[in-house]
């Protein structure tokens, strides 16, 4: 039963971070970003309402507190700053 539970607290907070999409200036602004000049890459599968790794650089967004980004695995991603959650993953 406790599995059950936690199996459906696990994919309505997936459904409820994957329907969380950033404003279109914010992917803009992540679309238009220099990458860095090194490359970041992570073994982990970024996921969409799953922390980065601490080990990852989150960028604020100037305009916008309530996002950042980084770029990762030659992805870039929209961050919940606070959480370091995966918001969205720009395509």
């Amino acid at each position: 039963m406790v599995g059950i539970a936690a199996a459906v607290l696990m994919a309505s907070s997936g459904a409820f971070a994957q329907s969380v999409v950033a404003a279109e200036k914010v992917i803009t602004f992540v679309q238009k970003a220099p990458a860095p000049t090194t490359r970041v890459v992570v073994k982990e599968k970024i996921v969409v309402g799953q922390p980065l790794p601490e080990t990852v650089v989150v960028t604020p967004i100037p305009d916008d507190p309530d996002y950042a980004y980084a770029i990762v695995n030659d992805e870039r991603v929209i961050i919940e700053p606070s959480s370091r959650k995966v918001i969205q993953v720009i395509q």
